[in-house]
């Protein structure tokens, strides 16, 4: 999700993804930023349900925090439900359906706890694969519409901010195709294996940029960070588990649906 007009977009190796706020999910879901947005319009539902530790949102640190993202990271590498046990289950069909492929997801770019990226796809969409934000955060490109500029899918990717380049069609235009049984389908926006992989390489992409520009923060924190920033730009973020006010929000929330997650699940929680 994009941050808003003072952050960083996909140059900054994250901070460009999805929107927030869905149409049709119901749930809570994250607002977008973005150049052009301002307020997180479309957290209503999950601002209510969730805060950060202590209700600060302030992050785990010390070898516990890193104890804990290492326990996640090594789970996550282990190749998702190739065992044929989902670590991530937490008894709700809705929000388990996707907890292979977050798990060899993160294995595959290495963001060491899938269990977050689950977090924010809660927060985002509510699950709902074909959520649609309902502002344009990046505006529209030269000849899109404004419906073609908006943020699709589980977590939230906005092609009209660079992102999600495999769902572009021949014309440049993204690929709004809705109909799983068409042809189209296998580069939607929509496309939760397409939607979440582009969510990763933003997501990862943050991390890996917030671990050079602010050395010695715990895992915990990191990932944390990486998650403001998604929201809000890398620039929202200004140190080890600080943020502006919109992302530490966003954190808030995701940090929120984290526990409840992890607690059903038997998860390790860091944070």
């Amino acid at each position: 999700m994009p941050g808003d007009s003072s952050s960083a977009g996909p140059s900054e190796g994250g901070g460009a993804s999805g929107s927030s706020a869905n149409t049709g999910s119901g749930g809570s879901s994250s607002s977008s930023g973005g150049s052009g947005s301002g307020a997180d319009s479309g957290d209503a539902s999950a601002t209510t349900t969730s805060s950060g530790s202590s209700g600060s949102g302030t992050l785990a640190d010390g070898a516990a925090g890193d104890t804990a993202a290492e326990t996640a990271g090594a789970i996550a590498d282990a190749g998702g439900c190739a065992s044929g046990v989902d670590l991530l289950k937490t008894g709700n069909a809705r929000t388990d359906t996707y907890d292979c492929l977050l798990l060899a997801l993160a294995a595959k770019y290495g963001h060491p706890d899938p269990m977050m990226v689950k977090a924010q796809v809660q927060q985002e969409s509510a699950f709902n694969v074909l959520a649609t934000s309902p502002d344009s955060p990046c505006g529209s490109p030269a000849g899109w519409s404004d419906a073609e500029s908006k943020s699709f899918g589980l977590v939230q990717v906005t092609p009209a901010c660079g992102e999600e380049k495999p769902a572009l069609l021949p014309n440049g235009h993204p690929n709004l195709d809705k109909d799983m049984q068409s042809a189209l389908w296998a580069t939607s926006v929509f496309n939760p294996s397409l939607n979440l992989e582009e969510g990763f390489k933003t997501i990862t992409g943050s991390l890996q940029s917030l671990k050079a520009k602010y050395p010695g923060c715990t895992s915990a924190q990191y990932v944390a960070m990486s998650a403001g920033a998604f929201n809000s730009g890398d620039s929202s973020v200004s140190g080890c588990g600080s943020y502006n006010a919109r992302a530490q929000s966003y954190v808030n929330a995701v940090l929120g649906h984290y526990r409840t997650f992890a607690a059903s699940a038997g998860w390790p929680n860091p944070y």
